[in-house]
């Protein structure tokens, strides 16, 4: 009979404003539709799927960089290894044998550097860095090799040549260019300890290059004796110089300089000169012909 009327949409005018109907938004002529806003539920979801995806990525990304294998050490690379320090690299490498299969973030290069120094006091200094994914690389600068020692025991001879504070740095070799120290002793030198003290070494090697300066006579080697605090420098002339320890080269050589005049060394068959013993005047020497 009757039938149902259109429902007209009411519209609230706003001066300025788009035409709003409650519920609802229409794009018409002179009036601009309004998407509806999502409920808050829907909201919450969305963070919540948004907070979970990244804290799973981050999850993820924390497990593979701590506890993947793929940031393990697997390899300790000694960047300075030539022929001549291959035995210090090789005892290098077993030092850091602990640091293998550890992460390479977890691992501190200034206590590798601490570790590597108090175990080998002959190395003057040490750099460790991380190359990633899984290297270690080490470099090293060792004091400069200064002399061969020739240490005759009771039980064996052996030759070495040691660094400028006194460690041994080659075993069963020698450097002729550099100069050679005998030391004779009961047991053989321990090998890990220092073969000289360095000031001693000092003293040998600079006693050494001012006798060649001051007379002009080669020295063929020369023998410590750390007991007695002696040492004896052989001359190409084969007779021996005894010198004291304790007291200064300079002063010693120079009494036998002021003796030149009257022991000609240059053509005297001589055994040795004694320059230990000082006398009133502090010129006192003693010497031995053949």
């Amino acid at each position: 009979m009757f039938r149902k009327k259109r429902e007209i949409p009411k519209y609230r005018f706003k001066y300025g404003k788009t035409p709003i109907k409650k519920g609802k938004t229409y794009q018409t002529r002179g009036f601009q539709r309004i998407k509806k806003k999502p409920t808050r539920i829907f909201r919450r979801i969305g963070k919540s799927l948004s907070l979970a995806f990244f804290l799973a990525i981050f999850i993820l990304l924390f497990y593979w960089l701590f506890f993947s294998g793929f940031f393990k050490i697997s390899e300790i690379e000694i960047v300075n290894e030539t022929f001549e320090n291959e035995i210090l690299t090789e005892r290098i490498h077993e030092n850091l044998e602990n640091l293998m299969d550890k992460n390479i973030f977890f691992v501190k290069t200034e206590k590798v550097e601490n570790q590597i120094l108090d175990s080998f006091p002959e190395l003057e200094e040490i750099k460790a860095k991380t190359k990633y994914p899984s290297t270690l690389t080490i470099t090293f600068q060792q004091y400069d090799l200064v002399a061969n020692v020739i240490n005759q025991s009771s039980v064996i001879k052996k030759s070495y040549i040691i660094n400028s504070i006194g460690y041994i740095v080659r075993e069963d070799f020698e450097n002729p260019s550099l100069p050679y120290i005998v030391i004779k002793s009961d047991e053989p030198i321990n090998t890990e300890t220092q073969a000289i003290e360095a000031k001693r070494l000092n003293y040998i090697l600079e006693s050494i290059e001012y006798f060649q300066d001051k007379f002009g006579m080669r020295v063929i080697e020369v023998e410590y004796k750390p007991i007695p605090r002696e040492v004896h420098i052989l001359t190409e002339r084969d007779f021996k110089i005894w010198l004291d320890i304790q007291h200064s080269y300079e002063s010693q050589l120079r009494k036998l300089k002021k003796a030149v005049i009257k022991l000609d060394i240059h053509r005297e068959n001589l055994e040795y000169i004694d320059l230990r013993i000082a006398g009133g005047s502090g010129d006192r020497i003693i010497y031995k012909r053949r």
